[in-house]
């Protein structure tokens, strides 16, 4: 009797772990029979579908299954899909896919219960992005919406995690690393946001790295939620590393930093080559000073991270360099008056300063919303002149140029000359 007691004990008590919910799984890659499979654009009536595999009912708009959930923003505006789940959940995880874009573009807005709680990029393939729940939004039922971020590219999903809340103590930082980019002498802030649940206690806040700064080592859950600022500074050309460490209630959570600095300044009087555009890789949009020399094609689909040759068309030129480099750079209105070379044949081979946001192109990095600078000759006149009679210009550290330089440290450029001095 006591072994049939004990029995049944061990059985109920298997009974009752098994019925704890746990995380639940939602795997893309095998969603075909039952997800919607295909979507018209344009269309904006939302369909839909339950999970044969987790039971939970999902509303699909603009949005489909094929080998991976794709949200297709870039075609359908406002794309999204949306539900609620059979658990208390304190984190969604989307895991990428190894074929997913990396434009900076790529992001979702997540909403709970019409609430926007996050904005994600889900710009690395085969990646895990933490989306932390605030408390007030944890309770089983929440419709949560993961929806395409206005003028964003495609995403897409290959498995959806929904992490089941306890009682304890929990702690989840969004990013997993953070990149940096930036010319020299320039400063760049991104933020990191996450959820603390569970305890009434600060967060310790610290980085291991001089050249990466905090406003605060000691901040509250609160604060956490709506996202903390790390600052970086490039005090001289090269990459460096650094690790963020978030520490409360015997929980560590850690972020890898990296960075990369260029050796220039992006500045008019120090403008950013065509190798450093390619090396900052799209991470600091700026706007930045860019130089180059207009090549006799214009820019076609990018291949080995840089764009290839086509023929000549009005909306872009393409710059190089003397090592053979090369970026897009996108011109419209005025700009792409002055510098397209279908009009102006002669502007190839000219060396120009043009300033401009620096964004994907391509299919690589190049620079975009460009405004001309100089460069180009002047009343059919080529402004190529020895740099011993050109005019003297002076600018100061910010790049602004300064009329009448006194007492200080300036930057100073005689044609293709650019020296730092100091005025008495």
């Amino acid at each position: 009797l006591m072994k049939k007691t004990l029995l049944s004990l061990a059985i109920l008590l298997l009974g009752l772990g098994a019925a704890k919910a746990g995380n639940i799984v939602e795997d893309w890659s095998t969603a075909k029979d039952w997800a919607v499979t295909s979507w018209t654009k344009g269309d904006t009536t939302p369909q839909t579908k339950t999970s044969t595999a987790t039971n939970i009912s999902y509303d699909f708009m603009g949005t489909y299954v094929s080998s991976y959930l794709f949200i297709q923003g870039k075609n359908t505006t406002g794309a999204y899909i949306s539900y609620s789940l059979p658990i208390d959940c304190s984190e969604i995880v989307l895991t990428t896919t190894s074929g997913c874009s990396t434009n900076n573009k790529s992001a979702v807005n997540v909403y709970a219960d019409g609430n926007k709680i996050s904005t994600v990029v889900l710009n690395k393939t085969s990646t895990d992005f933490k989306i932390s729940i605030p408390a007030q939004y944890q309770t089983k039922g929440t419709v949560y919406k993961i929806e395409s971020n206005t003028n964003s590219y495609n995403q897409q999903i290959e498995k959806s995690t929904y992490v089941e809340a306890t009682t304890d103590p929990t702690m989840s930082i969004a990013q997993a690393e953070i990149g940096f980019a930036t010319p020299l002498n320039a400063t760049q802030g991104q933020t990191v946001s996450g959820t603390v649940s569970n305890t009434t206690e600060n967060i310790s806040v610290s980085v291991d790295n001089s050249n990466f700064s905090l406003a605060s080592t000691s901040i509250t859950a609160a604060e956490l939620s709506e996202g903390i600022v790390v600052t970086y500074t490039g005090k001289a050309a090269g990459k460096e590393t650094a690790t963020l460490k978030f520490e409360v209630a015997g929980l560590t959570q850690t972020v890898a930093l990296s960075a990369i600095t260029v050796a220039n300044e992006g500045t008019e009087a120090n403008p950013l080559t065509v190798a450093d555009v390619l090396a900052l890789q799209n991470l600091n949009p700026g706007p930045f000073y860019v130089t180059g020399i207009i090549g006799d094609k214009t820019a076609g689909n990018a291949t080995d991270g840089m764009v290839t040759e086509v023929p000549p068309i009005k909306s872009n030129i393409i710059l190089k360099d003397s090592e053979g480099k090369m970026i897009g750079v996108q011109v419209s209105g005025e700009t792409r008056t002055i510098l397209n070379i279908v009009d102006n044949p002669s502007n190839a081979g000219q060396t120009v300063i043009v300033k401009g946001n620096l964004e994907n192109y391509f299919g690589a990095p190049g620079v975009k919303n460009t405004e001309y600078v100089s460069g180009l000759p002047t009343n059919g006149i080529a402004d190529i002149v020895a740099d011993e009679n050109a005019p003297v210009e002076y600018f100061n550290l910010q790049g602004i140029r300064v009329e009448n330089p006194e007492n200080g440290l300036y930057i100073r450029r005689q044609g293709n000359k650019v020296t730092k001095v100091i005025v008495k």
